[in-house]
């Protein structure tokens, strides 16, 4: 309401003519004229005769209720001094200055006198300034004959109150500090009865009203409660026919009041729905919930605060358009000065939209390993495994690679076994197929994805690569699964009878007198060959399926390929 009064204010300023004394003269008597008689819209010819006035010494959002009020004190002393004759008012001034009326009162000079400012004639600072005296010493003089008088509701209420209660009391009638008194009491009673009713609405009609606590609910509207109570009482305050000055000190201190329950009500209403949310995240399975609602719940509190700073800056009369004015002039220079800043920002809007992790996962980046604990407006908390938080930047974290160990479908074990150089080779057969066997046996390994084979010949040990997958997310049981895993073929081995090799050298001492160059017969390579095909036809395993046991055209029935 009042920034659409204020607008009005402006749009009338620009439609009313004060080209000339005279014009602003018939603007501000129209104007006064058709407010005692009730025609036209009230708060419209408020705003034209308010025009007319030099109001540049008064705060913006003062304007409205001040100038209002000397609105009405100006017309009511001109009502008392003379009738306004139009031809006797100049409508060509080369003067800057001209004066209606003149006169001392109690060693005071008082003045009505019309201003040109900016191609416009309006009544001067030093009018408004002299109202309060005029009224003073224009008081026992009636109204001028003809002219209809000007009354408020206060007015009204002071021609029914007794002559003891209109005594001056510590600068102030007492009537007025009677009237304070019961102004105190219905804004809180109205604050009380709105309170209520928004109670009731909102636990009749509001479904996450009724999923929240009746704590929180409390808590997000004793706030709005409180702007209700300062808003009233900047409306009936108006009432009590305060000097100017104390009706802007006034006015200006119930302003910040209400720029302050502003912020507070807005930052509860944030935490209200914040917990709704995160209560709701609570129960489902997608944990990016879990990272947007904090994110979203710290960049409202980040605008909040500062629309709420520029609120109360304004309240306290600091110029905000100026302090706009100069982060857009020096936009670049605080962009350069805040760009770490800005970097962070924009790294967790990038966090938020590519999600590369959520809360709770086990990430590695750089020489940072630890579990997801926060992810914030500008940073992100990671525990590590020794229990300590490390935050790290967000511009920083994405610039850096993220290897996200939460997000792997499966868990791998990839070793290697060496068993002694004297093994047999039917033991080695027997030993692998056992290890497919215990792998195939198991509830979470992947039983079409697993590799057990004999690889390498290594310097003191035959060689059983083996690569197993476990389908589980879990990181507690992808270490009881191996611990399993490797258990069993601890066992199968001492069942079988292989054992694992020691790391150990043999060194043979060349002896040049007993080297003797011996040919290689034809029989050798002959009987080398029959061997290998007696060998191969006789197969032990490697029957069982695996990541290619489907593929026929290279291995066949039995897996060799014979």
């Amino acid at each position: 309401m009042r920034v659409l009064l204020i607008f009005l204010l402006f749009l009338s300023t620009a439609l009313a003519i004060t080209e000339s004394p005279r014009d602003t003269f018939r603007t501000y008597l129209k104007s006064m004229v058709q407010i005692k008689n009730n025609q036209g819209d009230l708060d419209e010819n408020y705003s034209k005769a308010i025009s007319t006035l030099d109001l540049s010494h008064i705060e913006d959002n003062l304007k409205e209720d001040i100038g209002r009020k000397y609105a009405q004190q100006l017309i009511k002393v001109l009502d008392k001094i003379k009738r306004v004759d139009y031809e006797k008012i100049p409508t060509n001034l080369e003067a800057s200055i001209w004066y209606f009326d003149k006169r001392i009162h109690n060693n005071h000079f008082l003045e009505i006198s019309l201003i040109k400012k900016k191609e416009q004639w309006l009544f001067s600072k030093e009018t408004l300034d002299s109202l309060e005296t005029y009224q003073k010493a224009l008081k026992s003089k009636k109204t001028i004959e003809g002219v209809k008088a000007f009354t408020t509701i206060t007015d009204k209420i002071r021609n029914y109150l007794p002559a003891s209660i209109q005594n001056s009391f510590l600068g102030y009638e007492t009537w007025q500090w009677v009237g304070l008194f019961f102004i105190l009491i219905i804004a809180f009673i109205i604050e009380k009865i709105c309170k209520a009713i928004i109670t009731t609405i909102l636990n009749h009609t509001s479904k996450v009203v009724k999923s929240s606590s009746t704590e929180m609910l409390a808590s997000a509207i004793r706030p709005l409660a409180k702007i209700i109570f300062v808003f009233v009482l900047m409306k009936l305050i108006y009432f009590l026919d305060l000097d100017t000055k104390t009706h802007a000190v006034l006015n200006r201190l119930l302003y910040i009041c209400l720029s302050l329950m502003t912020v507070w009500f807005a930052h509860k209403v944030i935490q209200f729905f914040s917990n709704y949310f995160k209560n709701k995240a609570d129960f489902t399975e997608t944990k990016f919930d879990d990272i947007l609602v904090p994110l979203l719940t710290k960049t409202a509190f980040v605008v909040i605060y500062l629309f709420g700073a520029l609120l109360v800056a304004n309240s306290l009369t600091i110029d905000v358009t100026g302090i706009i004015a100069g982060l857009g002039i020096g936009g670049l220079a605080f962009a350069f000065a805040a760009k770490d800043t800005l970097a962070n920002f924009f790294g967790s809007i990038m966090l938020v939209l590519d999600r590369p992790f959520d809360i709770g996962d086990i990430i590695v980046t750089g020489d940072i390993e630890g579990i997801v604990d926060e992810v914030g407006f500008r940073s992100t908390r990671i525990r590590t495994f020794n229990d300590s938080l490390i935050t790290i930047s967000n511009g920083e974290l994405m610039n850096r690679p993220i290897d996200n160990i939460g997000k792997r479908r499966y868990r791998r074990l990839n070793t290697t076994l060496g068993l002694e150089y004297n093994t047999p080779p039917q033991k080695i057969e027997a030993f692998c197929e056992g290890i497919r066997q215990l792998i195939l046996s198991y509830k979470w390994t992947r039983k079409d994805n697993f590799h057990v084979y004999f690889v390498n010949y290594g310097a003191s040990a035959l060689e059983i690569k083996v690569i197993v997958y476990w389908q589980t997310d879990e990181y507690s049981r992808e270490l009881s699964e191996k611990h399993r895993l490797m258990i069993d073929i601890l066992r199968l081995s001492q069942e079988i009878g292989v054992s694992f090799a020691f790391p150990t050298q043999t060194v043979h001492l060349f002896n040049e007198e007993k080297q003797a160059i011996t040919n290689i017969e034809k029989e050798y390579l002959e009987k080398g060959i029959e061997t290998a095909k007696s060998v191969i036809g006789k197969p032990i395993s490697l029957r069982n399926p695996r990541s290619n046991s489907e593929d026929q055209e290279q291995f066949g029935k039995n897996d060799i390929g014979l």
